[in-house]
Formats: structure tokens, sequence, C-alpha cells
């Protein structure tokens, strides 16, 4: 059967619409440069970079020792928080202080916090076992090496 040629148009316009729809919808989100600190709070940033030969699990972050955030490998995240020290303790198999960071924070500030992974850092290889256990760090890293990391990460790069 053919198909008239009004209702051929009404079906190419209505499948180009969903695609422009779509398309706009994965429009990456500003910079993290750009997102306005609210008045009176400061912000703190927490990111992984896409590293697949790393933990692809959440790395569970404490702050001053209660659980504030998940951070997926590849992704990050904020919270607006108000001025103040701040102690940052990722979740590991293995902790040690080495691994967690401190953050001083004042109004309008923001603190960007790398998690980076060391998968095999608990590892049990005997012949019964093959078990890789994830041990994170917090590192405090410059605003400008932060955006560009978080940036990259955005588009893929």
């Amino acid at each position: 059967m053919a198909m008239d040629r009004g209702l051929r148009s009404h079906i190419w316009g209505k499948v180009i619409g969903g695609v422009l729809l779509l398309s706009s919808s994965c429009a990456a989100p500003p910079p993290a440069a750009e997102l306005p600190v609210p008045a009176g709070q400061a912000r703190i940033w927490f990111y992984r970079d896409w590293l697949p030969s790393e933990s692809l699990n959440l790395a569970n972050v404490d702050v001053n020792g209660a659980y504030f955030a998940s951070i997926a490998n590849g992704s990050a995240i904020y919270r607006d928080i108000p001025p103040g020290q701040y102690h940052v303790a990722p979740a590991s198999f293995i902790p040690n202080s080495r691994q967690d960071t401190v953050v001083e924070l004042a109004p309008g500030q923001q603190a960007y916090v790398k998690i980076v992974s060391l998968g095999s850092w608990g590892s049990d290889n005997t012949a019964a076992k093959n078990i890789d256990r994830d041990a994170f760090w917090a590192w405090l890293t410059p605003p400008e090496v932060a955006q560009s990391e978080i940036a990259r990460a955005r588009i893929g790069g």
C-alpha cells in the first residue's frame, strides 16, 4: 500500500522533531567554573577520571565521619555546603590516613576533590581466590586542573 504524501510528511516531521528533542536534552551541563555558588555557601566537587582498568564500583565518600556521596568512575558531582572545615575520607578496603584530605572552605569558595582508585591494592591471588578489593584516595586538586579534567570527562576525551 502506498502511503499518501501528507501522512509521510507528518511522520517525518515527528521523527525529525524527536531527534532534535533528544539531541537538545543530551547537551552537556555548563562547565564547573560557570555554576554560581549560592550566597553564604561553599561548594565541594568530587570527581573521578574515566579509567576502565580501575574499579567500576562506586566510591563512597564520608565527610566529617558521615556518608556524603557516591562517585562513579568517570563522573563528577558537587554539593553546596556551609563554609567550614571538612575531613574527606573515601571508604576503602584497607584504609590509611594518607587516603584522606582536609578541606577548608570560605563563603563562595569551591574545592575540587579527585577520587582515585587502585583496585589491586587488596588483592588475594592465591589459587583458591582471585579477589580485588577497592582502595580509594581523595586528592585535593587545583581548580584549573580539576575543571579541565571534569570537562574532558563530559565530552568523552
